[in-house]
C-alpha cells in the first residue's frame, strides 16, 4: 500500500499503466516540436552546392530507370524460361499421348487375338456380343491405369 498524495491509502500502479497517458504523449510530441524549432532557429542548415537538387534528381531518375530497365531484362528472362519449360513440357505430354495410344492399340490387338477365339469357345458368345464386352472392359482397364498412376492406389493414400 501506497500513501498518495489526496492522503488517500492505494496498491502502487505499474509505470506503463499511468492514468493519463495519452496527455503525456501529447506533452512528449509537443516537446519534440519544441526542441526540433529551437534546434533549427539556433543551428543554420548548411548551404547546398550550386545544382545539388538537380543532380540529385538526376540520380533519382537514373537509378529508377536503371532499376526499372534491370527489373524488366529480369521479368524476360524468366518468361523465356518459363516459356521453354512449358514447351519442353507440351512435346514431352505429346509424345507420352502417342506412345500410349500405340501401346494401348497393340495390347488391345494382342488381347482380341489371344481372347476372341478362347472365350467364344468357353462362353458360346457371337463377336457382336464380344466385341463390346472386349472394348468396355479394356476402356476401364485403361482408365484405372491412368487412375492409379495419377492418383496412386485408392486404399494406399
Amino acid at each position: 500500500m501506497t500513501r498518495r498524495t489526496d492522503g488517500t491509502t492505494g496498491a502502487a500502479q505499474p509505470p506503463d499503466r499511468v492514468p493519463n497517458a495519452a496527455a503525456q504523449a501529447a506533452a512528449e510530441v509537443a516537446a519534440d516540436v519544441a526542441l526540433d524549432a529551437a534546434l533549427a532557429a539556433a543551428l543554420a542548415p548548411p548551404a547546398l552546392p550550386a545544382g545539388f537538387q538537380a543532380r540529385l534528381q538526376a540520380a533519382w531518375t537514373a537509378l529508377a530507370a536503371e532499376d526499372l530497365a534491370r527489373q524488366r531484362r529480369a521479368l524476360e528472362a524468366e518468361h523465356a524460361r518459363e516459356l521453354e519449360a512449358l514447351r519442353r513440357g507440351y512435346v514431352r505430354l505429346r509424345r507420352d499421348t502417342l506412345a500410349m495410344v500405340l501401346g494401348a492399340a497393340f495390347t488391345a490387338g494382342v488381347v482380341a487375338a489371344w481372347a476372341v477365339p478362347w472365350l467364344r469357345e468357353a462362353l458360346g458368345i457371337d463377336l457382336t456380343t464380344l466385341a463390346p464386352l472386349l472394348a468396355v472392359t479394356l476402356g476401364m482397364a485403361a482408365g484405372a491405369g491412368v487412375w492409379v498412376e495419377r492418383f496412386g492406389l485408392p486404399w494406399r493414400r
